[in-house]
């Protein structure tokens, strides 16, 4: 598993053997969510404004995620 970042209580990384579309994985004590590179996330759990946060850093990092994704799927 590729992670990418790790800060302020929240993981965002790329796993391998994973279903299409590329897609990252946000990690918060309370929950996770699945943040897709298209916009659509599904959320089990991570408060509002820590998703809010993790959702601008993959869309600013949308490159490193995509040669992550190529790296280990």
């Amino acid at each position: 598993m590729g992670t990418l970042y790790k800060q302020d209580g929240i993981t965002i990384r790329v796993n391998g053997n994973e279903h299409p579309p590329v897609h990252a994985h946000v990690l918060h004590a309370d929950g996770k969510a699945l943040v897709y590179l298209s916009g659509k996330t599904i959320n089990s759990g991570v408060p509002a404004a820590v998703l809010k946060s993790a959702q601008a850093w993959i869309l600013t990092h949308t490159q490193d995620i995509e040669a992550e994704w190529r790296r280990w799927n």
